[in-house]
């Protein structure tokens, strides 16, 4: 199910070591646990056997960013997560030296060695590095192994067979030295016949040195038997290397066979023409590649167009649901003719049927009836109440100059009167609705059927209802409240010269008592603005109660109240402690003192009637 990517071949004997013995584990589906432990556990496998159940729901392990397991590819199986999570419990950072081994648990280096917690390092070194390789998709690198280990035993063999020659020739010359050793303990020295012997001796002689004469017949026929037996040794030396690259041979060749036994199974009767050359121009084949590499070639192709088919069924996925809540929409809307019809993808040719009738027949006259209400509702509804607010606050600035007309009936200072100075404000919403009214305007200018016309107007109308909505926003209270479109500054105008001070807002510069005589001049005014009817210089009804009014001003100040009112045409009643009563007697035309016993004078304590009465005697 994995093998090492191209790429990180040097990496594959340390990758092989650190997955250990999960390279032969056997992954097992939950429904087919029971059955397998019980085959496994009732006979005498000879074998160690691994098992891993795998669930259904298996969650895909996390990987280390350096660790090995981003050096492997996992074949397209039902299994691949549980192995993916089965292997991220095992995977090892991979370091480049040992040195950066020292400082990582859990780490890997190219030649084997690892690293545990607490300082613990190992490295198995049974067996080299490149032996017992198992991880691939296929058993190609086996095979060339066990050709390599075959290749070494028919060498070593061969060495092994020479070596058991020469011995096998030493124990006959020793077993002949035996026989004759054995033979001459047994020789009685009175049975030696010693000049027969040595005649017997030369005479051998005489043949072995004729046999050894290169010139003899005997000394050719030695000398071309040995070259023969040379031509001999070779010739059964390269039948060995024959026959070890002929098993090789027919391994592969058994294994391509295979294979293409498979590939035509697969193939079936082939591709058509048409499939052909869409073959041909969707899954080019490289000219150069070779035929080992075409299932790698293969499984690419089949991933990504398997990846496409995915993203492209996940769309499909997408366009039916949004299909299905558009139904629900038109169905929601067009409750007559879609009455009896369902949202499944069933109903589809019924809502096709509707929108071509829509189309062709209902639409024109709905359009231009929709078109001639947008047209009218922008003008009648969303343009009004925009006028009307506009309306409102120019009529707002015409009070206030009203108001400073009041204002300039009484001095604030010696030869200096006071008046309000309205300013419009620019609020950032009210800048946005100006810039929707004027796309409106434009929009309306467009022919595309009212679609621009109908966007414009959108856009205004939800500017409109979220301020509506959320009326405590500043931005809000200035689009639709009057009065927050404007603020208010207070300037001092000259009688005689008409000159105008600096305006001031708020508590800006000036003194408590100035503040506070500001004030009561600006409300003043607006009382005797407001009772005042249109058409007439004094107030219908002047009269007004201030309860404690001097309790916390000055003389001064008081008598300067009290003289704007008597000069705005206001019949004040004060209520106020005993100290003030010579205050108000000085500067008052007529005092009437109300006092209950046993009571403080307050407007608390006097009955309606009798302020009516007071009201009248003033």
């Amino acid at each position: 199910m994995l093998e090492v990517t191209p790429e990180e071949q040097a990496w594959r004997g340390a990758v092989e070591r650190a997955i250990g013995s999960e390279r032969l584990r056997i992954l097992v589906p939950e429904n087919r646990l029971e059955a397998a432990l019980r085959w496994v556990n009732d006979r005498d496998n000879r074998l160690h056997v691994r098992l891993q159940r795998v669930r259904g729901d298996e969650r895909p392990g996390e990987f280390f960013r350096d660790g090995f397991t981003r050096k492997l590819n996992f074949k397209p199986h039902p299994f691949r997560e549980a192995a993916k999570a089965l292997l991220a419990s095992r995977d090892r950072h991979c370091v480049p030296n040992p040195e950066a081994l020292r400082t990582v648990e859990h780490g890997l280096t190219k030649e084997g060695m690892m690293s545990g917690r607490r300082g613990q390092f190992e490295k198995q070194d049974q067996r080299r590095l490149d032996e017992g390789w198992m991880t691939g998709f296929d058993n190609k690198a086996q095979l060339h192994g066990l050709a390599g280990e075959l290749l070494a035993l028919h060498e070593g063999a061969k060495t092994w067979k020479e070596s058991t020659q020469r011995l096998q020739r030493e124990l006959t010359e020793l077993d002949g030295r035996l026989a004759m050793i054995d033979r001459l303990a047994i020789l009685e020295f009175s049975t030696i016949d010693l000049q027969g012997a040595e005649s017997e001796l030369a005479d051998s002689e005489a043949r072995l040195a004729a046999l050894h004469d290169p010139d003899s017949d005997a000394g050719r026929a030695k000398s071309l038997f040995d070259q023969e037996r040379e031509v001999l040794q070779e010739m059964r030396g390269r039948i060995m290397d024959l026959r070890a690259e002929l098993a090789v041979i027919e391994s592969d060749l058994k294994r391509a066979g295979g294979e293409r036994d498979r590939a035509a199974a697969r193939a079936g009767d082939g591709l058509g023409e048409e499939d052909t050359a869409l073959a041909a121009k969707k899954l080019p084949i490289p000219p150069d590649l070779a035929a080992e590499a075409l299932p790698e070639q293969e499984r690419t192709a089949r991933d990504q167009v398997e990846g496409k088919l995915d993203r492209a069924r996940q769309r499909v996925g997408e366009h039916e649901q949004r299909l299905i809540r558009h139904m629900g929409q038109a169905l929601h809307i067009d409750t007559g003719a879609l009455a009896d019809v369902g949202t499944s993808l069933d109903d589809v040719p019924d809502y096709l049927e509707r929108l071509r009738v829509l189309n062709e027949e209902a639409l024109p006259e709905k359009q231009q009836r929709f078109l001639e209400y947008l047209n009218r509702s922008s003008d009648q509804g969303v343009t009004q109440l925009l006028s009307g607010i506009t309306e409102e606050v120019d009529r707002i600035e015409h009070r206030i100059a009203d108001l400073n007309q009041t204002l300039v009936k009484v001095d604030f200072r010696a030869g200096r009167y006071l008046q309000l100075q309205p300013q419009r404000i620019k609020h950032e919403r009210l800048r946005l609705l100006e810039t929707a009214q004027r796309k409106l305007r434009s929009a309306a200018l467009k022919d595309d059927n009212g679609e621009s016309h109908y966007r414009a107007l959108r856009e205004l109308v939800e500017i409109l209802r979220d301020a509506g909505q959320n009326r405590n926003r500043v931005g809000s209270r200035a689009l639709l409240d009057p009065r927050h479109r404007l603020q208010f500054f207070v300037v001092e105008a000259d009688r005689k010269t008409g000159d105008r001070s600096p305006p001031r807002t708020g508590s800006q510069s000036g003194s408590g008592g100035e503040k506070e005589l500001m004030a009561s001049h600006i409300l003043t005014a607006s009382l005797s603005y407001a009772l005042c009817p249109s058409e007439s210089s004094r107030p219908l009804y002047g009269t007004v109660v201030l309860d404690e009014a001097f309790s916390k001003s000055s003389p001064s100040a008081a008598a300067r109240i009290i003289e704007a009112l008597r000069i705005f045409n206001l019949h004040p009643i004060f209520v106020t402690p005993n100290k003030e009563i010579g205050l108000l007697k000085k500067h008052t035309r007529k005092v009437i003192c109300v006092h209950r016993p046993g009571k403080q004078a307050s407007l608390a304590s006097i009955s309606w009637e009798e302020l009516k009465e007071l009201a009248s005697g003033s």
